[in-house]
């Protein structure tokens, strides 16, 4: 009875010897990049009915779309942008306001920029709003620059967003817009000017896919379209599905073509799967997951 016991338990060790090789082949292997750059472009305010209907079928069977993406609550600009960028939500990154100033304490959990820069990257933003600047602290980004609204307009921003890619091309880059949001506010989601604005959308998605062109790494990149929120009548901030629901794209040479995206998304899984695009480890207190759905197989 003694040797069968022994036997048994030789059998167990054995068993938990070869698990835990087996889990250190898998933690020590190198994570697989789709691409060498990642751009996430931030329609700030942007309804995902909305879009769909401004988005041209030819240019949506380039990517892998998603109509029904959640955000978080509240359903704010800031709040949403630190879940974008830290992959986790409010209870565990505690922005819940929506302003800041220079001079008020920056964020401080990893994001996409600090693991990118850390992983020898290069991370930048260009935002239209000075808040979202409290997400790049110094020694997390090459470059934060703030494009003050409304004297730089979605196009200009794009623009120079668009130049900057070509001429630095970083590995990281959030660009951010904020005309859909302050049309919805001054005049009303889903009202004529806020539908203007967003009818321009597929032009700046346009641009930045050129832009992947002009700096030769089309094939290596990946552009995510996205928002922080939607709205209804001249707010946002409930948990109504207006102000819930945001689209949430794949674009570039990094992304698969003509897939209908019919997973669950959350604002929060474009940082894990920016990460994963680009091959760096992605946080294990993460609570957002890649879309790997979304990304072209390497």
């Amino acid at each position: 009875m003694g040797e069968r016991r022994s036997g048994i338990g030789h059998s167990i060790v054995v068993l938990a010897l070869g698990l835990l090789a087996v889990w250190a082949q898998i933690a020590g292997a190198q994570v697989v990049a789709a691409a060498r750059h990642v751009v996430v472009l931030s329609l700030d305010g942007a309804r995902a009915d909305a879009l769909r209907a401004a988005l041209p079928p030819a240019l949506a069977s380039r990517g892998a779309v998603s109509w029904t993406a959640q955000t978080i609550l509240p359903s704010l600009t800031l709040p949403a942008h630190a879940s974008m960028v830290s992959g986790v939500g409010p209870a565990i990154h505690k922005v819940t306001f929506n302003d800041w100033r220079e001079g008020q304490p920056y964020f401080q959990r990893a994001t996409v920029f600090t693991e990118v820069t850390r992983a020898g990257g290069r991370a930048a933003g260009i935002v239209n709003k000075l808040k979202l600047l409290m997400l790049m602290p110094g020694g997390s980004v090459a470059s934060a620059r703030h494009l003050v609204y409304p004297r730089f307009r979605q196009a200009e921003v794009v623009e120079i967003a668009a130049r900057y890619f070509v001429e630095q091309r970083p590995a990281f880059l959030l660009v951010h817009a904020a005309d859909p949001d302050d049309r919805g506010h001054a005049l009303g989601w889903m009202g004529e000017e806020y539908l203007r604005v967003i009818a321009a959308a597929p032009s700046l998605i346009e641009r930045l896919l050129r832009a992947f062109d002009e700096a030769g790494v089309a094939t290596d990149a990946l552009l995510v379209v996205t928002a922080d929120h939607g709205g209804h009548d001249l707010t946002h901030g409930t948990s109504r599905s207006e102000d819930m629901t945001i689209p949430w794209l794949a674009f570039g040479g990094a992304a698969r073509q003509g897939v209908a995206l019919d997973r669950r998304i959350v604002v929060h899984d474009t940082a894990a799967t920016a990460l994963a695009a680009l091959g760096v480890p992605v946080p294990p207190d993460w609570q957002g997951q890649p879309v790997q759905e979304a990304l072209r197989a390497r």
